[in-house]
Parts: structure tokens; C-alpha cells; sequence
């Protein structure tokens, strides 16, 4: 019983590869590749022989036998089968057979691999990368058959062409120069064409995780320039992020962080998480560790940064989502219009407990930004006097809020405030974002 189900099963591929054969020229490999679903470890060049080599013993049987099939079918699959029928059809008929090039590849896919891996190998010589994938180019017409071939013989266990490129040429990348596959994230992807034999080498985005801190006033997060072409900053975290460019060997900068802060507000404490982006870097070797301190050196003063390893799209989308899921803590010094007296810093303290604060796009940025309402909560405010008309506000709260306009309220445009509480006129005079947290408490909890 066992026998008989395990030889239905060969059965079963024979069939489909003699029926195959019979209709195609198909060399090894494009045999193979119709059963690449069937058996570990090994080549479809391996399944495409093996197939042969049995139907070519089964026509030598009948041939033995003396059954008159025998010959019939081996001059009409010979010339489409290849080299493993070559002796016996010289025996049987004393001449050579002539044999048809396959269908699919044009019996070349052996030499295409080797001379597709060879290219690849040559061009990732001379960067310093570590892991790869490789990507394939078939030409149309060359798919078209394929799909033809899979459903007209019914091939459910078939693999594309593509996939035994990509497979292949992978195994000579990794024998001949050691990197490694990495299908999510790889440092370049090696793109092969086929069949025009062509190799090109794609660079990816290297996305390095950090923070940073903004030590200096009037320092903006990116280069900012006006309308008629003049830096409107001296600096921005963004320029002393740069020299990652030539230490990578990139070609272009992007620096993804979670939110922003104005360019006279200074981000202290925890700093601001970030996700720097160097596209088409093409080199890999440097530590994380000594990009940091490369930066660092050239920002010294103006900016700090600690990188602290690789990141990938997924936290770019985490940190750049909306502002709500943050919690910031912002350090104000504030400047009355005259005397304020302790009682009314004690009402800013008591009032500002886990309050919902309306605010308007605030005057200042309404030119650029849609002119909406939208409500933040306040989680809690701590004060310090400083004198009789300055104090210092520790205010803690959702990310988005307008802290300079929760202060002064914008001519009643953010409401309550600070001035509309303590029924004073304030002026935020300095601003510091001193930490930054990711996700926001419970609204029943304050810390």
C-alpha cells in the first residue's frame, strides 16, 4: 500500500515532465524549477537532471524490451531533452542528435547566473557594506511563458525564474565576498536583469535612532531659508548633522523628529528623539559610536546628539506620529507687566491640574499653518518665583500645545491661560523643552 501511494506520486511528476518535454525544450535548470516546491537542498539544476536521466532510463527499457514505442519516443524527446540522452541516441541511431535550445532561457541560465554573479561581485568590491538582497528584472515575455507553462501543465509546485536568479546569484555574493542576505533591511540591493545581463546597485537609507539637544538660542531644526533664497537661522541641528553625509558616503540628509521646537527654544534634558536619515549611504563600517562623536566635535556649543544604534521605517512612523501620543515638559521664564503676587502663582498651580486648554492656530504661524482649534491638556504646571514681576513655569503637557500662547493667551485666542487666570499681562521672555516622552499618561493620571 505504501509502495503504491509513493508510486503514484512519481508517477505524477513524470507525467507532467514527459508531457512537458514532450512539447518544450527545456534545459535543467527550467525542468527543475517546474518542481522547485518538491525536496531540500537541492538545485533545480539537480531536479531537472534527475528527471531526465529517469524518463531517458524508462525509453531505454522499452527499447531493451523490444517494444516498438521505444525508438519512436526517443527521436521525438531526445532533441528537446539535452545531454543525457546524447549517448544512447548516438547508439541506438549511430549519428549525433541535434538538440533545441530551451524555451524559457535559451539554455543559458547556468552562464547567465555565473556571469550575472560575476557582475556583482565586481561592482560591490569597492563599498563597505555589510548585508544585501537581490532583486530581479525579468522581461515580460519571458514571465508571460512562465504563467503559461504553470497553468497549461498544471504545475502548482513551479517557482519563477526570478526567484532562482535572486537565489543563485545571493549564494555567489555570499561565497566570494561574505555579506550577508537581510530581506527587511538591507544596505544595498543588487538588481539583476535578465535577459539583458545587466547589474546595478541600489543603495538603501541608513536610519540611525538618537536624540538630540539644542544647547544654543536661534538654532532652527532644519535649514531654514526665506522665499528670496536668505538663511533665516545661523544654524540648525540639521547642518550639524551633516558631516554623517561624508562619514556614510551619502547623498542626502533627512532628520525625522518627534516634533519641533521654535528656533529661540532651547531642547534640554531628556532631548528630542530623532531619527537621522542618510540615503544611498554606501559605506557601513563606522561605529555609531564614532559618528556621534564626529558630530558632536563639529557642533560643539549649538548642538549635542547621542546616537545609539540602526532604526528602521517603523520607528520613523512611531515618532513622527501624532503629536497627542507625546508628553512634553517645557521650562518658561515669564515676565509680568507689573507686581504679581505669590497668591496668584498658587491659582496658576491649582488651576492648571489636568486641564483641557482651546487653542487657535496661534497668530505668529497662521500665515503658514490652517487656521483650526484644537485642544491639549495641560497635565500640570509647578512655579518659582523669581522676582516680583518674573517667575519661572515648569509646565507639563501634551505634545502640540502652544506653550507661549498658553501664557499670554493670544488676544483670547488660547483660552484659559495664564495671563486670563492671574488677570495679568505675561510675556513668555525665554522657553526650554526639557523632556520629551513618548507616550502620554491616562488623563486621570498626573505626575
Amino acid at each position: 500500500m505504501v509502495d503504491d501511494v509513493i508510486l503514484g506520486n512519481v508517477e505524477w511528476i513524470l507525467r507532467k515532465a514527459m508531457r512537458l518535454l514532450h512539447e518544450n525544450a527545456l534545459c535543467d535548470n527550467c525542468l527543475g524549477r517546474m518542481f522547485a516546491l518538491l525536496g531540500r537542498g537541492w538545485s533545480n539544476r539537480e531536479r531537472g537532471d534527475t528527471i531526465k536521466r529517469l524518463i531517458v532510463m524508462s525509453i531505454h527499457r522499452m527499447i531493451r524490451e523490444g517494444q516498438e514505442e521505444g525508438e519512436k519516443l526517443l527521436k521525438e524527446f531526445a532533441p528537446n531533452i539535452g545531454e543525457q540522452v546524447k549517448d544512447l541516441y548516438k547508439t541506438v541511431f549511430g549519428q549525433e542528435v541535434s538538440f533545441r535550445p530551451c524555451v524559457i532561457c535559451g539554455s543559458k541560465l547556468d552562464k547567465v547566473i555565473a556571469e550575472l554573479g560575476k557582475q556583482a561581485v565586481e561592482k560591490l568590491r569597492g563599498y563597505r557594506v555589510k548585508t544585501f538582497l537581490v532583486a530581479a528584472h525579468v522581461d515580460d515575455n519571458v514571465k508571460r511563458l512562465e504563467e503559461h507553462l504553470r497553468i497549461e501543465y498544471g504545475l502548482q509546485y513551479a517557482e519563477s525564474i526570478g526567484s532562482e536568479l535572486k537565489r543563485e546569484v545571493s549564494k555567489i555574493i555570499q561565497s566570494q565576498l561574505g555579506l550577508k542576505p537581510d530581506f527587511n533591511y538591507p544596505d544595498v540591493v543588487v538588481e539583476v536583469w535578465f535577459p539583458l545581463l545587466q547589474v546595478s546597485l541600489r543603495f538603501q537609507p541608513l536610519l540611525l535612532e538618537g536624540r538630540y539637544w539644542k544647547i544654543g538660542r536661534r538654532v532652527s531644526q532644519s535649514t531654514w531659508i526665506t522665499r528670496r533664497g536668505v538663511k533665516r537661522c545661523p544654524f540648525s541641528v540639521e547642518e550639524a548633522l551633516l558631516p554623517l553625509l561624508e562619514l556614510y558616503d551619502g547623498t542626502q540628509l533627512v532628520l525625522h523628529a518627534a516634533g519641533r521646537e521654535d528656533v529661540d527654544v532651547r531642547m534640554l534634558g531628556t532631548g528630542r528623539p530623532m531619527v537621522v536619515e542618510i540615503k544611498e549611504a554606501k559605506r557601513r563600517d563606522i561605529s555609531v559610536k564614532e559618528a556621534m562623536e564626529y558630530v558632536n566635535h563639529w557642533s560643539r556649543g549649538l548642538v549635542s546628539v547621542e546616537l545609539v544604534g540602526r532604526s528602521n521605517r517603523e520607528h520613523v512612523r512611531k515618532i513622527k506620529g501624532e503629536k497627542a501620543k507625546h508628553v512634553k515638559t517645557y521650562r518658561a521664564l515669564v515676565v509680568a507687566s507689573r507686581n504679581i503676587d505669590g497668591d496668584k502663582l498658587r491659582k496658576l498651580e491649582e488651576y492648571f491640574d489636568n486641564i483641557v486648554v482651546r487653542q487657535r492656530t496661534p497668530r505668529r504661524v497662521r500665515h503658514r499653518r490652517p487656521d483650526v482649534v484644537r485642544e491639549r491638556r495641560v497635565y500640570n504646571v509647578k512655579i518659582k518665583p523669581i522676582s516680583s514681576r518674573v517667575f519661572e513655569a515648569l509646565i507639563r503637557c501634551e505634545g502640540g500645545l502652544y506653550v507661549k500662547e498658553l501664557i499670554d493667551g493670544d488676544g483670547g485666542d488660547t483660552t484659559p491661560s495664564f495671563a486670563e487666570v492671574v488677570g495679568e499681562e505675561l510675556y513668555c521672555a525665554e522657553l526650554d523643552v526639557v523632556a520629551v516622552e513618548e507616550v502620554a499618561p491616562s488623563k486621570g493620571e498626573v505626575q
